[in-house]
């Protein structure tokens, strides 16, 4: 087989799961990378591409939607900064694992968009000194209301915008925040209101 016979194989998600399995012992990264992405690729699979020395296979693997939660547990711990951001964004991710994550400084603004991510978490995460972590805290679809508001307050113009973008911020902030010192603020809640989001 050719690579470029091997590649399109990678790729096409009507190759059977033998055929998936089979090229995952490739030599070729590229084709290992193409398979990590493929739909029809099965959940074993993905757990061996899931110790591949390439980061860019691990990536793909991290974010592919039927990875497991064992597997997802496993890359938490990958070396790569990279593949931990797409484990803490994947919603196979188990909650003690994203607690875990939630104490690494380098990836802790993706635990905290996370929509199971603990709410304990997303209360303590509210507080960060990241303002990064507060926008995506003030996204995430676990936040209450009483976060909001007290996010609608942030020091952060960019916070402060990412309440607004948020469906369950109700209209009295909506309205607050339609009159924030920030230009950039008013023109999203402008925009909120106008689209109906």
């Amino acid at each position: 087989m050719t690579t470029t016979q091997a590649l399109e194989l990678a790729q096409n998600e009507n190759t059977p799961e033998s055929i998936l399995d089979e090229l995952a012992a490739s030599d070729d990264e590229n084709i290992r990378r193409m398979l990590a992405h493929n739909p029809n690729i099965s959940i074993d699979t993905l757990d061996k591409l899931s110790k591949d020395e390439s980061q860019f296979v691990r990536v793909r693997v991290a974010a592919h939607i039927k990875t497991s939660t064992a597997t997802l547990d496993y890359l938490s711990k990958d070396e790569s900064e990279f593949v931990r951001e797409f484990v803490a964004e994947h919603l196979n991710t188990s909650v003690e694992t994203l607690v875990t994550l939630s104490e690494d400084r380098l990836i802790v603004s993706w635990v905290a968009g996370n929509p199971n991510t603990p709410f304990e978490i997303i209360e303590k995460l509210s507080k960060d000194r990241d303002e990064f972590v507060r926008i995506s805290v003030s996204v995430n679809p676990r936040i209450t209301v009483e976060l909001l508001t007290q996010l609608s307050e942030d020091e952060d113009e960019n916070v402060r915008a990412a309440v607004a973008k948020n469906p369950k911020t109700p209209a009295e902030i909506l309205t607050k925040l339609s009159k924030d010192e920030s230009e950039g603020v008013r023109e999203v809640v402008s925009e909120v209101q106008s689209t109906g989001v």
